[in-house]
């Protein structure tokens, strides 16, 4: 991953969200879901990954929604772990969006079903069609 991807990236949300880019030290704050043992068991197959900005209001409104729902996630955020920056961009890349439309939250579910912006709804339905196969 070049640094003017990631920069370009954090630049464009930034901007459109109006936040200024977080630093590192960040990361230990990333809230990730508390699964039960057997939460973990069930949705092992139907995992959901989000793809996250530290500063990004819609990927909070997006994490507390699937903490309420009870649905287990891992939180990746990209602008404070450059792994997980590579990871995103290597997803946009193979969905062959261009670098103006890559934006977060992204959603992985079932490590297939890849769901941009945050839309209820949507996520639900995705995670339902996840479930049922």
């Amino acid at each position: 991953m070049t640094e003017s991807y990631r920069f370009v990236l954090i630049t464009l949300l930034a901007g459109v969200l109006m936040l200024p880019a977080v630093g590192s030290d960040a990361a230990g704050s990333a809230p990730q879901s508390a699964v039960t043992a057997r939460q973990k068991e069930t949705a092992a197959s139907h995992a959901v990954v989000i793809y996250t900005l530290s500063t990004c209001p819609h990927c909070a409104e997006a994490k507390a929604y699937l903490t309420k729902q009870g649905i287990p996630f891992t939180n990746r955020e990209v602008d404070t772990d450059d792994d997980h920056m590579a990871e995103l961009m290597k997803i946009y890349d193979d969905m062959k969006v261009p670098n103006e439309r890559r934006g977060v939250p992204l959603f992985v579910i079932g490590g297939k079903t890849r769901l941009q912006g945050f839309d209820k709804a949507k996520l639900e339905e995705a995670i339902k069609a996840e479930a049922g196969k």
